[in-house]
C-alpha cells in the first residue's frame, strides 16, 4: 500500500484508532490532499477497517464494506503504513494461492483476517507468520470457533499485550467452558492474567459507546460523556485516546487537576502522542509554568514536526523565555505549514519583530530593551487547544 495515491481521494473509517485521534487522521489526510468522510457512500474511495470494527463483522453496515473491491478496503496497519506511520512489512514471499491450499481456510476468511491484521500481507503476498497464524486459525475454526471470535480475541490481544507477535495468536485454545484462553505449557491461562471472555453473554461493543460518547461531547453534554468514556475505559485502560479524551471533557468541565492527570496517562501509553502533549504544554501555560509548558510542546513538536499549533506556542514561550534566536527557525516553519490563517499573519509579526532584536546582536552590541519588549508583548500563545 505504499503506493496508495490521496491527492483528491476520500477516506472512511470504520470504527477507530486506538492510539490515533481522529483529528490526528483528518490532518494527516488533508496534508496529502484527501478527506475524511463521515459516512460511507457512493462517492467514497477508500475505507480504513480499524481493529475496533472485529466485533461487528456481521453486522449490516460491515456488509457494505465487504461488499467493495478488495483494494479499496485497507486495515489499520496497512492504512497507517500508507501513511508513512507504520514500518514497512519484509519477508513476505508466498503467494495467495499458495497459503490457501497450506491452510484450509476460505479466500473471504483470509480476506477478513487481514483486514484485521491478523494476516499481515504485502503485495498480495504473505509470510512464514502469517501461515503459522493462518494454520491455528483453521484449527480453532474446525473446532467451532466462529471468526468473529477469532477476530475479537485478536483485537484484545492486541489491545492488552502491547508488543506481542503471532506467537501469541498461535497460543490461542479452547477452555472446557468454551471460552478462549491462552495455553501456556499445560495450563490455560486468562488472556492478560485477570480477564476472561464471557462469550456466552458479550460485553458492549466499545466502539458503540465511543462513538456514544463522542456525540455526547459534541452536543455539549459533558457529563454524560464522561460517564460513557469511562465506560470504555473500564474495557480498555490503556487506551491512550480515550484518556485523552476524557482529559478534554474535564478541561471543559473546569476540573483541571484531573484533566491533567489523564493527559499524563494518555502520553505515558504513548509517548508521542502530540496532540496529548499539546493540550499539557496549554494547562501548564494557563498555571503560570512556562518550564514545563515548553517541555511538553518540544515532545509535541518532536512527535508531530508538521504539527504547527505547537510550534507557534513554544516560538512565544522562547520569546518570553528570552530566547529569541531560538524562536526564529520555530517561527519560520510554522510559517510554512500555516501560511493562511490569522495566526499566520500574527508568527509574520512576531518573526519580523524578532529579527529586528536579532540585527544588533550581529553587529556585536547588546539588544536593546525597547526592541526586546516589542518581541515580547508580540509573543501571544495560542490558547485553544485542537483535540
Amino acid at each position: 500500500m505504499g503506493g496508495l495515491r490521496f491527492e483528491g481521494t476520500s477516506f472512511f473509517v470504520a470504527g477507530r484508532f486506538e492510539r490515533l485521534p481522529k483529528s490526528r487522521v483528518e490532518r494527516e489526510l488533508a496534508s496529502r490532499g484527501a478527506k475524511l468522510h463521515r459516512r460511507l457512500n457512493r462517492h467514497t474511495d477508500f475505507a480504513v477497517v480499524t481493529h475496533e470494527a472485529a466485533g461487528r463483522i456481521a453486522s449490516p453496515a460491515f456488509a457494505a464494506l465487504r461488499a467493495m473491491e478488495p483494494q479499496r478496503c485497507l486495515s489499520e496497519e496497512a492504512f497507517l503504513r500508507a501513511l508513512g506511520l507504520a514500518p514497512a512489512l519484509h519477508g513476505k514471499d508466498i503467494e495467495e494461492t499458495r497459503l490457501l491450499s497450506l491452510i484450509g481456510l476460505t479466500r473471504e476468511e483470509v480476506r477478513l483476517l487481514s483486514l484485521f491484521d491478523v494476516l499481515t500481507p504485502a503485495g498480495g503476498q504473505f509470510g512464514f507468520n502469517d501461515l503459522k497464524v493462518a494454520q491455528h486459525v483453521a484449527n480453532l475454526r474446525r473446532r467451532g470457533v466462529s471468526l468473529e471470535m477469532v477476530l475479537i480475541a485478536a483485537t484484545e490481544l492486541r489491545r492488552r499485550r502491547r508488543g506481542g507477535g503471532a506467537h501469541d495468536l498461535t497460543r490461542l485454545d479452547i477452555a472446557p467452558s468454551g471460552e478462549l484462553m491462552m495455553r501456556i505449557g499445560d495450563v490455560l491461562a486468562e488472556l492478560d492474567g485477570q480477564m476472561r471472555f464471557a462469550w456466552v453473554q458479550p460485553p458492549p461493543d466499545p466502539d458503540a459507546l465511543f462513538e456514544a460518547a463522542e456525540e455526547a461531547e459534541s452536543s455539549g453534554a459533558l457529563l454524560l460523556a464522561e460517564r460513557l468514556y469511562y465506560a470504555c475505559l473500564s474495557a480498555s485502560p490503556r487506551d491512550p485516546v480515550i484518556r485523552f479524551n476524557i482529559g478534554n471533557v474535564l478541561r471543559d468541565l473546569g476540573r483541571l487537576a484531573e484533566a491533567k492527570a489523564h493527559y499524563l496517562a494518555a502520553v505515558d501509553a504513548e509517548p508521542d502522542f502530540a496532540e496529548a502533549h499539546f493540550n499539557l504544554g496549554h494547562l501548564a501555560m494557563g498555571a503560570g509554568n512556562n518550564k514545563e509548558a515548553i517541555a511538553h510542546l518540544e515532545r509535541a513538536v518532536l512527535a508531530e514536526p508538521d504539527y504547527a499549533d505547537p510550534l507557534y506556542n513554544l516560538a512565544a514561550l522562547y520569546i518570553q523565555a528570552d530566547r529569541i534566536r531560538d524562536a526564529v527557525p520555530v517561527l519560520e516553519r510554522y510559517i510554512r505549514l500555516d501560511a493562511e490563517s490569522k495566526w499566520a499573519r500574527e508568527a509574520r509579526k512576531l518573526l519580523l519583530a524578532c529579527r529586528t532584536v536579532l540585527v544588533p546582536q550581529r553587529r556585536g552590541n547588546e539588544f536593546p530593551s525597547s526592541r526586546r519588549s516589542a518581541a515580547e508583548a508580540a509573543a501571544t500563545p495560542l490558547l485553544t487547544p485542537l483535540r
